[in-house]
């Protein structure tokens, strides 16, 4: 009975470790995307955490600003996960068992992406009704934190690798 306790548990390791080995800047690609968008989120919390009575244009366009990085993080991190042969179609073909949430992933990049756009018609209203903009974009940064965490989970599973929580 130990020897078979034993082999699936070494077949484990090989794969992970031949899996990083070989790329192993792919899991430090990984890890620069999720600090970009950490810090472009910090950006935009802070933008919209600003006062803004008396001051709404200059509040505006700060969000707008802050809104507008958080957009191209975003995009870059789509199109270095969702391309053809990029991270999740190889995570897939790696590991099979976790199509599902990648999946998932890739829905979600989809209805942020749609969360971003609402936010920006909101930003175009005159008058601004800023506490709508903080609604939405508020909302907006609690599915990217949980879209973060869903893909440090994933990452954990396929490679038993921590990618870190804070960066």
């Amino acid at each position: 009975m130990r020897e078979q306790g034993y082999r699936p548990l070494m077949a484990r390791y090989r794969r992970f470790h031949l899996t990083t080995q070989a790329h192993p800047d792919v899991l430090d690609a990984v890890r620069e995307r999720r600090a970009g968008l950490r810090a472009a989120m910090s950006g935009l919390e802070g933008a919209l955490a600003a006062p803004a009575p008396g001051r709404t244009d200059d509040w505006t366009a700060r969000v707008r600003d802050a809104l507008g990085m958080v957009q191209e993080v975003w995009t870059r991190h789509v199109v270095e996960t969702e391309a053809p042969g990029a991270f999740l179609d190889d995570l897939v073909e790696t590991e099979p068992r976790l199509a599902n949430q990648v999946g998932r992933l890739r829905e979600e990049h989809a209805s942020i992406l749609g969360m971003m756009l609402a936010a920006e018609d909101d930003l175009a209203l005159d008058p601004i009704d800023v506490d709508v903009v903080r609604t939405t974009l508020t909302s907006l940064l609690s599915q990217l934190a949980r879209h973060r965490q869903r893909g440090a989970d994933l990452v954990y599973e396929a490679f038993d690798v921590e990618i870190g929580g804070g960066s």
